[in-house]
């Protein structure tokens, strides 16, 4: 482990880096306290069985590594563009994806009895891009309130594209994206070596409170008052290919979910995955209220 300036005791990295802790949700408490005492923190990986790496979590850093390839070189196993939509083995297998989404299709068949979204309605879909719609779903069941007034302003384009936006900040599906230092720098006021390895937290920046005014809170209409952009699908030229697929298809399930009577409601506990990095559900029960 370098013992160099940002690194960590042991118990912060035990809290960031053990995939036990993300079953109980992003720990965004320790991600605050982390980034407001310095920036940019060393991991040792031994929790979550990966190598160590420098943990980047401040949203100007994260942006900055994004747009800077010839300093920040994603590793061999990921795409250029950060998180994707579509994994390596899925289009191996041939799989298409519609980019006209039989969203109301999918959600006839949560009825008045509970009914698993994960298994029961988005199996066929790439776990990230599951991730993502259910994210988008789970936003609204956590604030009864905003899906209402979403609903009353369904014809609002304007508010449904901004809400479609805070959806992917406030879940961030792909919560963070490794890159190789490919020449020696300087990150929050860490030296990086040529060789290592940086994790670029895209939750920890899209919840940037210098950033985002009371991140954690879900505000539809965040986007359209000119917010920065949240980094869920990388940043600039460089941003994730898969980026456009990922919205048509939340955009399409958040507008059936809208437009149906009645309203969607959980059904039991969700089931966070154990994950350091995908930010899903492993079950979500859910079940369709009528009027």
């Amino acid at each position: 482990m370098p013992q160099r300036r940002g690194a960590l005791p042991i118990s912060d990295a035990e809290v960031l880096s053990c995939p036990d802790t993300y079953a109980r949700g992003v720990p965004y408490d320790c991600l605050d306290r982390l980034r407001a005492r310095t920036p940019v923190v060393w991991l040792d990986g031994r929790f979550a069985g990966e190598p160590g790496s420098w943990a980047v979590l401040r949203y100007a850093d994260v942006r900055r590594a994004l747009s800077r390839p010839e300093l920040f070189c994603p590793l061999p196993l990921e795409t250029l563009h950060g998180p994707v939509a579509i994994p390596d083995e899925a289009e191996a297998a041939g799989l298409t994806i519609d980019m006209d989404p039989p969203a109301r299709s999918l959600l006839s068949r949560i009825g008045q009895e509970s009914i698993d979204l994960i298994a029961g309605v988005l199996k066929g879909m790439p776990e990230t891009l599951r991730n993502t719609v259910a994210g988008g779903a789970y936003a609204l069941l956590r604030h009864p309130e905003e899906y209402a007034r979403l609903r009353a302003g369904s014809g609002d384009e304007t508010l449904i594209d901004s809400a479609i936006e805070e959806m992917l900040r406030w879940w961030t599906p792909v919560m963070q994206v490794r890159r190789f230092v490919r020449r020696s720098t300087k990150m929050g006021g860490v030296p990086l070596r040529t060789g290592e390895q940086v994790a670029l937290w895209l939750t920890a920046a899209n919840h940037d409170n210098e950033v985002f005014v009371q991140p954690g809170r879900f505000f539809p209409e965040r986007f359209v008052t000119g917010s920065e952009q949240h980094l869920s699908f990388g940043y600039g030229t460089r941003a994730c290919l898969g980026g456009h697929l990922a919205r048509v298809h939340l955009r399409a399930m958040i507008a059936a979910i809208l437009e149906r009577p009645g309203r969607l409601e959980l059904a039991g506990e969700p089931v966070l995955l154990r994950s350091t990095s995908r930010h899903g559900f492993e079950h979500l029960p859910v079940r369709w209220a009528p009027v």
